[in-house]
């Protein structure tokens, strides 16, 4: 039974084998083989590549506190997230793909748990709580809001902002007027210009009553003081006058940089100008009189002289009469006439007023003017050519700057030009095997092997498939021999005759007559 069963399979399978060799040898089949292999070697190699290649990470919460950290990884590992901490920077860090799911994980288990930030510490305060914890409480939030929006500048990595203001209350007579404190840290190679400065004193000063924006005051990590002072200087200056003068200086050196740039190259030299400005102003006040004057008003005076009233009254009344004019003797040996009645002199006065002339002169003095230039450039020693000819060089660069900056040996100028090597900028050490050459080559060289595998392992053995026609077998018989042991067959034929002789004889002449027919 074992026997015919596996005659009755074996066909089957030819027959399939048959089947596929005649599909492969079709024309068609042939033709678009090379194509189909080849895509089938490019779907591998895509997919080894993809499963080979390091995800890019990212921080999944950017300024995470270091107390959160262990819980934030636990989670992370515990939801079959990739993590990583970046021994660099201690963030910790998900593959790009997955941060979005990493964030919700987190926030589903209340992480992080670090305070919190802004307003929201309102909601932290509990029941009860005092008048003076209120307000020192609430004194935080907006100290913490002001920090966040800080923050949120170019530039600024970190901020805090301290709020110095006294107590209201209708028992105090002289209130302390608020004050305000801002550290900031700065990303590296950044500074806070002045515009960015005068922006987040206003920032401050518009989110507290009362605060003045001059009473708010920027420091950065490196302790310096970014606000002006009380005289609206910094450092000694005012603010117009450093802004004037890093204007000159800057213009001063672009030139420098458009002259040497094209002769030198980028990269191949350095400049710096420094400009001594006369910022000095000198104002002039003359006054002068017209000497002869103009008449303005005039009072006169007058004289006259008048003679006695004449008599009045009733003739012969000697009460009547006005009595006589003083006479003076005369002296005996002179004659003298009868003296006759004088005149008695009156007088008026007046008085002339003069206008003076008055002349107004007032000189100013003018905008602010370059005292002092000096310039300094170094150059690669390398591209000034051999050292023969160095000397020839800078005499003709120091030539050239002197004549973009307009030199004046009076006013002192000083330009100086002088070649050095540069030392190149250390490079962060990274390990060997983190480089991003070498992952690059590992994944590189692993998906040639596998694409080498593919080619030589399937597309050439199909080639040389195409190349050689297909043999196809000979076809089945309609019946296949068995293999049968007569032997035995015989024997229990000569057992059988010998146990019934009439029906061995009966069956034997069946097979006669059906042979015969």
């Amino acid at each position: 039974m074992n026997a015919l069963t596996t005659v009755s399979q074996s066909p089957n399978l030819t027959r399939l084998s048959v089947a596929a060799l005649r599909l492969l040898d079709q024309p068609a089949v042939r033709r678009a083989l090379p194509g189909l292999a080849l895509l089938a070697a490019l779907a591998v190699v895509i997919g080894g590549w993809t499963l080979l290649r390091t995800p890019d990470y990212r921080p999944v919460l950017p300024m995470l506190a270091d107390g959160d950290k262990a819980a934030v990884l636990a989670a992370l590992r515990t939801g079959n997230i990739p993590v990583r901490v970046d021994s660099a920077t201690g963030a910790v860090d998900v593959p790009e793909n997955q941060v979005a799911a990493a964030r919700i994980l987190l926030a589903g288990q209340g992480l992080p748990k670090a305070a919190p930030v802004g307003y929201d510490l309102l909601g932290t305060m509990p029941l009860g709580t005092s008048r003076a914890v209120e307000t020192l409480r609430l004194r935080q939030a907006e100290e913490s809001a002001l920090a966040a929006s800080v923050m949120a500048i170019d530039g600024v990595e970190a901020a805090t902002v301290h709020l110095a203001a006294g107590e209201v209350s209708v028992f105090i007579r002289d209130r302390a007027a608020p004050s305000a404190a801002v550290f900031v840290r700065l990303a590296a190679g950044r500074v806070l210009g002045e515009p960015q400065v005068r922006a987040v004193q206003h920032l401050v000063a518009a989110s507290v009553a009362g605060l003045a924006t001059d009473a708010v005051s920027i420091v950065d990590q490196s302790g310096r003081l970014l606000t002006h002072d009380a005289a609206g200087g910094l450092l000694g200056a005012s603010a117009e006058q450093l802004v004037y003068q890093a204007n000159v200086e800057g213009q001063y050196r672009q030139r420098v940089h458009a002259l040497l740039a094209p002769v030198l190259g980028d990269g191949n030299f350095t400049a710096e100008v420094s400009a001594d400005i006369d910022f000095t102003e000198s104002n002039a006040t003359r006054e002068s009189y017209d000497k002869d004057g103009v008449l303005r008003s005039e009072q006169g005076s007058s004289i006259s002289d008048t003679l006695p009233p004449p008599a009045r009254g009733i003739p012969g009344a000697l009460s009547n009469t006005a009595p006589p004019t003083a006479q003076i003797a005369a002296l005996p040996s002179v004659a003298a006439a009868a003296p006759a009645a004088t005149a008695v002199p009156k007088s008026a006065t007046f008085a002339r007023n003069f206008e003076l002339g008055r002349v107004v002169s007032v000189t100013r003095g003018g905008a602010a003017q370059v005292r002092r230039l000096s310039v300094a450039v170094l150059v690669r020693d390398s591209v000034l050519g051999a050292p023969k000819t160095q000397a020839a060089q800078v005499a003709t660069l120091t030539s050239l700057v002197r004549s973009a900056v307009g030199f004046d040996a009076r006013r002192g100028d000083v330009v100086t030009i002088a070649g050095r090597g540069f030392i190149a900028a250390e490079a962060p050490v990274i390990a060997w095997y983190d480089r991003p050459l070498v992952r690059f080559g590992g994944e590189a060289v692993a998906a040639l092997i596998v694409f080498a595998l593919l080619i030589f392992g399937v597309v050439r053995p199909a080639l040389a498939r195409r190349a050689v026609p297909l043999a196809l077998p000979a076809p089945l018989p309609a019946a296949v021999p068995i293999a049968v042991d007569y032997a035995d067959k015989l024997a229990e034929t000569k057992r059988l005759v010998a146990g019934d002789v009439a029906r061995a004889s009966t069956v034997v002449r069946q097979m006669i007559r059906s042979d015969a027919a």
